[in-house]
């Protein structure tokens, strides 16, 4: 236990906001974290290969779809769409201009041969080297060998302009067909048989047929525009190949050899995940940023106290943190039925207790939407979040005592146990061992709610300084040591603080504050006088005075110190903040009158200064805090007074003038109570000390002394 107080003290220093920061950075900070963490939950994979299997690999186990999953065979579509690519026809177009364009090339060859003819002999030809025949080819733009360029320079003119007319006239025959690309080597050959025909020698015959095939050319050109066209049009045709994988599927048996197939099937119901998917990340954290900014917006206008209150602020932040963490930890379970033990219900019974309700609700439906995330976009698991989220909200609505957090846990349990058999049985496949293990984690979700939210609870309060109402009515019982060292001690106090108590706690009834956190705040509020109990009029039943004694400076001290008493004394014990707070300002800054008139009279000279008989504050700055205040005020000032007859009238004139002397004192102005309140709070006082103060009958002599007969006889009858 004492490690687990340093802890609470360690937290409670880091939660104590009121330092140094200003609140609207810590609020944009505490958001930022908040979001990073989620992202970072949701978006890494803590075990990036849930099953450890590669393509080849023997299954050591059998390897069950965990839900049906409906995803699209990629590569069956794209064999598809290869084969529709492939069947679509080519779109060409005709080059009418190529004849006339080869037919000129063929005459710049011969004209070339003619031209260097007249440089050379034929000898010389005979002795040219390589090297200066490939630079009169590269010159003139020729396309045929240089062996074939050298014996044309041999030829005479009359073998070279026959060579030339046949060359031109076969090529003319060849380009009057319709060429297209894929059928080029046809073209080659038919060339080579229309050379063989010719009456030329042999090797003027290979030199006719390879200057026509280096020439020829397609004169059908590929048109790529309307080629694509009509391929994305058969493309389009492609219907997706889908595959569905219904939930409970032998994907792998054991001992058998893992197929490609086989991994798709794994990486679409997301078992497998080699790599990043970028696009599954984006989509993710613009779900996330959606979800964050409206349950912001909403904080902000409509749950403005959790908005303002950074412990409240960061507890719900840090309560989503951990069941979303837990969901995570819990998807790595492959069984679909997994999805059913997330306890989202310890989130909705915590937030309930400790804020608010429909910061409850809004916080729940939020949380289910993670879920849901964390599962693969599986909304059966938000359904059941949310179901047993709201459960839990209504199951606390009256809470009194601890065991009924247990009994939460329970109704959780048992509505999860209904909805998760409804949900089963909507997709039902025969498969009852699932549908057993399915309501056994609906068991289980409520027990580990119970568990969590009871054990929690209370660090819960003292790291973030909220006070539950569970805590609340722990301290209302007598039995607390504070009281029962009140009651024994200080018995005036004790009394004057339980009608205090009923005295504020019915005002706040009628005004809408926290009526248990103010009866819980009265009956502590003067626990300070514990300390020297019969300085103070509550305890002096008709004894000497110790006032009369010292100087009305000092026992003004004494009187302010029980402030200053009760707060150590609260801090000892442990009391929750807010009941801290009612201690130290249920006096606020007020004049303790009485001594400071006496110091008045004493004083000779006008040295007498009005601060130092004044309560040390703060003034109160909730309304249970000044209600405790007006509450004190009044109790005591009206058991001082003789109320003999006219109680009614006489004690409401008296209450309006004290609650008007606090108002126009200014103890009130932080407090935000309205002049509409005040008078309910006063004729709430007005009607309970009436009952307390009502002028009572007074007995006529004879009729006590016939009841005094009665009695006797009672007593002496049971002897």
């Amino acid at each position: 236990m004492y490690f687990f107080e340093q802890i609470k003290d360690r937290f409670s220093k880091w939660f104590d906001f009121d330092i140094k920061l200003e609140e609207k950075y810590i609020r944009r900070i505490s958001i930022a974290v908040f979001y990073i963490i989620i992202a970072i939950i949701l978006t890494i994979n803590f075990f990036p290969n849930r099953i450890d299997l590669e393509v080849g690999e023997v299954s050591k186990s059998d390897i069950v779809a965990p839900r049906t999953v409906t995803f699209i065979d990629q590569k069956k579509t794209e064999q598809l769409e290869d084969i529709a690519v492939e069947s679509a026809s080519k779109v060409y177009e005709e080059d009418k201009s190529l004849s006339r364009r080869i037919l000129s090339e063929i005459d710049n060859l011969f004209n070339t041969v003619l031209s260097e003819q007249i440089n050379y002999t034929k000898e010389d030809i005979e002795q040219l080297k390589k090297s200066t025949l490939t630079k009169i080819k590269e010159e003139n733009n020729i396309k045929i060998g240089t062996d074939d360029l050298r014996l044309l320079l041999k030829s005479d003119l009359e073998k070279i302009s026959d060579f030339q007319s046949t060359s031109k006239k076969i090529m003319e025959d060849i380009l009057k067909q319709r060429i297209f690309p894929e059928n080029l080597s046809e073209v080659h050959n038919d060339i080579n048989q229309l050379a063989l025909e010719t009456n030329f020698t042999k090797e003027y015959r290979l030199v006719l047929a390879n200057i026509l095939s280096n020439y020829v050319q397609p004169n059908m050109i590929l048109d790529l525009e309307a080629t694509e066209d009509r391929q994305e049009d058969a493309l389009k045709q492609v219907e997706p190949v889908k595959r569905t994988v219904l939930k409970g599927e032998n994907i792998i048996r054991k001992g058998d050899i893992v197929s490609q197939d086989d991994m798709r099937v794994l990486e679409a119901l997301g078992l497998r995940k080699p790599g990043i998917n970028y696009v599954n990340l984006l989509g993710v954290l613009l779900t996330l940023s959606v979800l964050v900014l409206l349950l912001g917006f909403y904080t902000k206008f409509y749950a403005t106290q959790v908005w303002e209150n950074i412990n409240q602020l960061i507890l719900v932040e840090t309560l989503i943190i951990l069941v979303v963490l837990l969901a995570k930890i819990i998807s790595i379970f492959q069984p679909a039925y997994m999805v059913y033990l997330v306890p989202t219900a310890i989130i909705s019974i915590l937030i309930k207790v400790l804020v608010d309700t429909r910061i409850a609700l809004v916080i729940t439906a939020f949380t289910s939407f993670l879920i849901a995330l964390v599962f693969g976009s599986l909304y059966i698991a938000a359904a059941a979040a949310f179901v047993g989220g709201i459960v839990g909200i209504i199951s606390v609505s009256d809470v009194s005592q601890r065991s009924d957090l247990i009994r939460a846990g329970f109704n959780v349990s048992l509505v999860l146990v209904v909805f998760i058999t409804g949900l089963t049985l909507m997709d039902f496949s025969n498969n009852w061992i699932e549908l057993i293990w399915s309501i056994v984690m609906g068991v289980l979700n409520g027990i580990f709610v119970a568990i969590l939210a009871n054990g929690l609870l209370p660090y819960l309060e003292s790291i973030f300084n909220l006070t539950s109402s569970v805590k609340l009515l722990e301290l209302s019982n007598p039995s607390h040591p504070l009281l029962k060292r009140l009651l024994v001690e200080a018995p005036g106090t004790y009394h004057h603080s339980i009608i205090v108590g009923n005295l504020a706690e019915n005002a706040a009834d009628k005004i809408g504050a926290d009526s248990l956190l103010t009866r819980v705040g009265a009956y502590f509020h003067d626990i300070g006088k514990l300390k020297r109990p019969y300085f103070f009029s509550d305890n002096q039943f008709g004894g000497d005075n110790p006032h009369d004694k010292i100087s009305p400076n000092l026992s003004s001290l004494i009187i302010k110190s029980h402030v200053k008493d009760g707060l150590e004394m609260a801090e000892k014990h442990n009391l929750p903040k807010a009941v801290k707070d009612i201690i130290e300002q249920h006096q606020g800054t007020g004049l303790i009158s009485f001594f400071y008139g006496e110091a008045l009279k004493e004083s000779k000279h006008d040295n007498i200064n009005e601060n130092d008989f004044r309560y040390d504050g703060p003034k109160p700055q909730s309304k249970e805090a000044a209600l405790i205040m007006l509450a004190d005020t009044v109790e005591a000032a009206v058991r001082s007074k003789n109320f003999s007859k006219n109680n009614h009238n006489r004690i409401e004139i008296f209450v309006k003038e004290l609650i008007k002397e606090k108002l126009n004192d200014g103890q009130l102005e932080e407090s935000s109570l309205t002049l509409k309140e005040l008078d309910l709070i006063a004729d709430s006082f007005v009607q309970i000390l009436t009952g307390i103060y009502h002028q009572r009958v007074e007995y006529p002599d004879r009729l006590l002394k016939e009841m005094k007969e009665v009695d006797k006889n009672d007593q002496s009858q049971n002897k």
